[in-house]
């Protein structure tokens, strides 16, 4: 009985998964094999991290049509490789991929109600809302913020005991943009340089350096979020959840009792819940979104940065000679207009999130069903698009010699040149990142900062060529970024 139990099992699994898996060959668009009953990522999060199954899976399909299917466990989900459906996807058909496919169950997980993750109608209402929050006038406001705690970065790696031979520099930036972001998303004055283990920076870590469980937990949901909604799965685990609640309303409470005020995100959101047009829990929501989005994107941004010009000596020297020319005409400090000015420093930027974008991956979700232009390919409505914006970033038919870290790309002359839709490290059209500028304004000021007072050399730690970490949920140096610093009197 057990035998013809098992057989039963196995032969109703295999033809399950065989009509799972015939999605996209009925469609028409082509697909790598997936493996029952992962699909097609098997090895991402412990073998391989996603950036490098991007690249690959990318090159493989880029001239075999306008997009390609995967499979997360069974869940078909379509990356795009074309950029003019890149164009229609996010910009000219935008009516068709007007969200982004997440998971969202307000009442196990409230954190999740955000400008980033919501569907259409609340992202389009949130938008409009907190868009004055992020325009440059507002970034203006808060530089003092980036100012202060730049120093305080530079104070703590001038201290005797900080070995300058062979440095990690990965927590060393996140605990810079970790003091910012905590400042201006929470009103909160943590000093995590120094201490890793404060509770602000258990959580933030756990969200971007998680456990195993925690991965396979989000592909999971991701995968089948019916069942996940039916069980009352949240997203973030339930310390987290309880940290950023608690976090905000005492903030929130003590400028309400002591009359507080200031310019930066987290007043506006106060003052927009005093007027009652959002709620506590959006006001918690968007602070926690703020936070995820501006820590982790500009900490690898400074990151990466250091790394490149720790390998290309006259690329630093170049950038650290316009920083103190451009610093000398604003009376030697370092304000928003002299950083507005660095050209050199702008292109080097630039070149950084080529090379190493922020999210390797886009995503968008089919509305509305879609026929590609010039085919007889459908896309059906509630269908996971993926824009694959590494494998695009470092292909060579848009980008000569992609592996070689090249400013020059961005030059002005340069930068007229570029295909449309070839450069997205934030994304296009409606559903771009709003905090472009401020997150662009932290990373500046804190490299600005860290190459007026050091010369950045590789260390006998250094990795050469880089590799990634595969749990990682951004792209991080396995093991770590280990450099050398050299003081400049």
């Amino acid at each position: 009985m057990f035998l013809w139990l098992l057989i039963a099992v196995i032969s109703l699994s295999y033809v399950y998964f065989k009509k799972k898996y015939s999605y996209w060959k009925d469609l028409g668009f082509p697909y790598p094999e997936p493996s029952i009953p992962m699909g097609n990522l098997s090895g991402v999060g412990y073998k391989e991290h996603l950036s490098d199954f991007v690249i690959r899976e990318y090159n493989k399909f880029k001239d075999k049509g306008p997009a390609f299917g995967i499979y997360l466990f069974t869940k078909p989900t379509l990356t795009v490789t074309d950029v003019n459906l890149i164009k229609e996807v996010t910009t000219n058909s935008f009516e068709s991929f007007n969200e982004r496919e997440f998971y969202i169950n307000e009442k196990a997980d409230p954190l999740m109600k955000n400008l980033f993750t919501s569907g259409e109608k609340v992202w389009k209402n949130l938008r409009e809302k907190l868009s004055p929050a992020f325009t440059d006038i507002h970034t203006k406001l808060m530089f003092p913020i980036f100012n202060e705690k730049a120093d305080r970065m530079i104070e703590y790696l001038k201290q005797p005991d900080v070995d300058h031979q062979n440095l990690e520099m990965k927590e060393i930036f996140a605990s810079y943009t970790s003091e910012v972001i905590s400042s201006a998303a929470f009103g909160m004055d943590i000093k995590c340089l120094g201490h890793p283990d404060n509770e602000f920076r258990k959580c933030t870590r756990f969200l971007f350096e998680p456990p195993m469980w925690y991965n396979f937990k989000i592909f999971l949901i991701f995968s089948w979020p019916q069942i996940a909604k039916f069980l009352n799965m949240a997203q973030n685990p339930q310390f987290v959840i309880d940290f950023f609640i608690k976090t905000v309303r005492e903030n929130y409470e003590n400028r309400e009792k002591n009359n507080i005020r200031r310019d930066d995100f987290f007043q506006m959101l106060i003052d927009m819940k005093n007027n009652q047009e959002i709620t506590f829990e959006e006001m918690a929501a968007n602070s926690y979104i703020f936070l995820i989005a501006g820590l982790e994107t500009s900490s690898s941004s400074i990151m990466f940065c250091t790394y490149e010009l720790a390998l290309n000596q006259d690329i630093q020297d170049r950038l650290r000679n316009e920083i103190e020319s451009v610093i000398k005409k604003h009376n030697g400090e370092v304000t928003y207009d002299a950083i507005m000015e660095m050209k050199y420093l702008d292109m080097v930027f630039n070149e950084t999130l080529r090379k190493y974008p922020i999210f390797e991956v886009q995503i968008r979700k089919c509305t509305k069903e879609y026929k590609i232009p010039g085919t007889n390919l459908i896309i059906h409505s509630g269908m996971p698009i993926l824009i694959p914006v590494i494998g695009i970033h470092m292909d060579e038919k848009y980008f000569e010699n992609p592996e070689k870290f090249d400013p020059e790309r961005f030059n002005e002359e340069n930068v007229k040149k570029l295909v449309p839709h070839t450069y997205v490290p934030f994304s296009e059209g409606p559903r771009n990142c709003i905090g472009t500028s401020f997150g662009t304004m932290q990373a500046k000021v804190g490299l600005v900062k860290f190459l007026r007072n050091f010369r950045v050399h590789p260390s006998n730690k250094t990795l050469i060529p880089m590799k990634y970490a595969p749990n990682y949920s951004f792209q991080s140096p396995l093991g770590g970024m280990w450099l050398k610093m050299q003081s400049i009197k």
